[in-house]
């Protein structure tokens, strides 16, 4: 028997809590196949199976933590050249225009040895193909080996089925009786995913032990605005990156942190350490919850750098392809919140970190210049910060900087340079 055990996802970290069995008992795996899906303090992933052979016991649950080394599962081994049992991916081959696949099995896949048409589905596939009314023979996995996911049955059921509208007509309006609602139906139980639960440690392990602050400063974007509005098209020509207002303000916030490094910093009993590298994480907002992956030596990086390693990062992030690196050695956090239309926060310090700097939607406003209404590009800037390492002077003058810069853009229609002190314009 092979053991499987809950790996170690990074040097701090000492447990995993197990989201999903990917594989049933009694069913094959092959070496490589994802096998559970693990969610720690750090980043949620997929462990691969080490070996080929038939998941023999489950040793955890879903939902349970597990210690770092501990054995969560046994998988028998199949020797080399055994039968396959598991089906090959199937054809994408279209039915209907509705992009189903057709069940048939290919030339190759007949003469393989011991090949089973045979499919296996997960419970959660089986329960969802059963509520919509859906032939799990009509779809076509994009999971390993074929697999059917929650997603294809979700965009299967997106893109051929419709929901009917009710009380639309007089007559549905007369002949149907009003919904009636049983005390016990008022309220419903939703339990905690075990990320949410992690999600909750952090906030309430941050708000307890470290006294926040927010400051909030309004910032002229419209400069920007302009620069991106007349260059967008050419830089995803170039570039094939989507230039988006977020580049520049990590830019401006790793300028800034660097004049001012006790934002770098992180509170100990033994002191105030301020870190000498410039690690920004980005706050990215996924399915069930949020995750931070960190741009590392973000100082060093130019506008084409940091727009392309946002971008990756994020569908990366989206998509739970994450390494642990890409988690690890933040120093300093932003968090877009005005991506939602959030005008301005309080966002929470990142456990280990001493400010975290949130993003307002940019929107036009009237704004008084010189006595006279103008209609500009504004956006808040709240950075909250750790009380017990900076003061409310040191925390506006890290902004005042970062206003200044975003303010004194002066972005010319040249070509954005990748150097890390032009950023594309003068700063």
């Amino acid at each position: 028997m092979k053991e499987i055990i809950m790996p170690q996802m990074g040097e701090t970290v000492a447990e995993g809590t197990i989201l999903k069995w990917l594989v049933n008992e009694g069913e094959r795996v092959e070496k490589d196949q994802p096998l559970v899906e693990i969610s720690t303090d750090k980043i949620d992933t997929e462990v691969p199976s080490p070996v080929s052979g038939i998941l023999k016991n489950i040793l955890h649950k879903v939902g349970e933590t597990v210690p770092v080394g501990k054995v969560i599962a046994l998988i028998e081994e199949l020797k080399e050249g055994a039968a396959r049992s598991a089906p090959f991916p199937p054809p994408p081959l279209e039915k209907g225009g509705m992009g189903g696949f057709d069940g048939g099995v290919s030339d190759e896949q007949k003469g393989v040895e011991g090949f089973e048409t045979k499919k296996i589905y997960t419970p959660l596939v089986r329960r969802l193909a059963k509520e919509y009314g859906i032939d799990l023979e009509t779809i076509y996995g994009t999971g390993a080996g074929g697999r059917i996911t929650k997603e294809d049955i979700l965009d299967y059921v997106e893109r051929t089925q419709k929901i009917p509208l009710t009380g639309t007509t007089t007559e549905t309006a007369t002949t149907e009786p009003a919904e009636v609602i049983k005390p016990e139906e008022r309220e419903e139980l939703i339990p905690l995913s075990s990320k949410r639960k992690i999600i909750a440690e952090r906030m309430v392990k941050s708000t307890t032990e470290i006294p926040h602050v927010t400051t909030t400063f309004e910032v002229d974007m419209t400069a920007i605005a302009h620069y991106r509005e007349a260059n967008k098209d050419a830089f995803l020509k170039e570039n094939s990156i989507h230039l988006t207002y977020f580049p520049f303000i990590i830019a401006s916030a790793a300028s800034a942190i660097k004049k001012y490094p006790m934002l770098n910093s992180s509170w100990t009993e033994k002191g105030i350490v301020i870190k000498k590298y410039f690690n920004i994480g980005i706050a990215v907002s996924i399915e069930d919850g949020l995750i931070v992956p960190v741009i590392k030596g973000a100082d060093k990086k130019g506008l084409i750098d940091l727009a392309r390693e946002i971008q990756d990062i994020a569908k990366r992030a989206r998509e739970k392809k994450l390494s642990v690196d890409d988690v690890l050695d933040g120093t300093f956090t932003v968090t877009n919140y005005g991506i939602g239309g959030s005008l301005f926060g309080t966002p929470i310090i990142f456990p280990g970190q001493t400010a975290i700097l949130g993003i307002g939607a940019i929107i036009k406003r009237p704004i008084i210049i010189n006595d006279a209404i103008a209609i500009r590009q504004m956006v808040y800037l709240s950075l909250s910060f750790d009380h017990r390492v900076i003061d409310g002077a040191q925390a506006d003058q890290f902004l005042t900087m970062i206003k200044g810069s975003l303010e004194g853009w002066r972005g010319k229609s040249e070509k954005v340079q990748t150097s890390a002190t032009g950023f594309g314009g003068v700063w």
